[in-house]
C-alpha cells in the first residue's frame, strides 16, 4: 500500500487514470442544397452526433481527407460532380464509413448506385428519397450510433 502522507501534490490520491468520457458519433453531411444540411444537420445534433457539413465535391473531399467520421449522408447531385465521384474517393481512401444516400433521384438510380458502391467495397447501409423523412433518418442514425458504441462493424449492413 502506497504511504501518501509525505505527497503533497495536488493529485497524489489519484494514480488511477480516469476512462475518457465517449466521443460522440460524428455525421457529415454532403449535399449542396443548404437547407436539406441544415434539416439533415439538426435531426443529427439531436440523436447525438456532431455534425460537418459539405456543400461541394470539393468540400467533402477536404473534410474526408482530414477527420474520421461515423456516419456519411451523401446527396448524389452536387453541382459539377455527383455523388458518385464522391464514392470513388471514399474507395480510394479505402473508408469502411456507413453511407446513406439521401438524395431526390429516382429510386432505381439511388439502389443502382448503391449496388456500384457496394462493389466498390463500400457500406451504403440506407438510401432515402428526398423530401426526407425524419422519422426515418432519425431511427437510422439512433441505429449507426448504437451499433458503433457497441463496437459493430457495418459490415453486413444491408440498404
Amino acid at each position: 500500500m502506497l504511504d501518501r502522507s509525505e505527497d503533497h501534490t495536488p493529485n497524489a490520491t489519484r494514480d488511477v487514470e480516469q476512462p475518457a468520457a465517449a466521443a460522440p458519433p460524428t455525421l457529415l453531411v454532403i449535399d449542396d442544397d443548404t437547407v436539406h444540411r441544415m434539416i439533415i444537420g439538426r435531426v443529427a445534433h439531436r440523436a447525438g452526433y456532431e455534425v460537418a457539413e459539405a456543400a461541394s465535391y470539393e468540400e467533402a473531399v477536404a473534410l474526408l481527407e482530414r477527420h474520421a467520421y461515423t456516419l456519411i449522408s451523401l446527396d448524389l447531385t452536387l453541382g459539377r460532380h455527383g455523388g458518385a465521384e464522391v464514392l470513388h474517393v471514399i474507395a480510394a481512401m479505402d473508408l469502411k464509413t456507413p453511407i446513406v444516400i439521401v438524395s431526390s433521384s429516382t429510386e432505381t438510380i439511388r439502389r443502382e448506385t448503391a449496388a456500384m458502391a457496394n462493389l466498390l467495397s463500400l457500406n451504403v447501409c440506407r438510401t432515402l428519397p428526398k423530401p426526407v423523412d425524419l422519422a426515418q433518418l432519425r431511427a437510422i442514425l439512433i441505429d449507426v450510433r448504437q451499433r458503433n458504441a457497441i463496437g459493430l462493424t457495418p459490415a453486413g449492413w444491408s440498404a
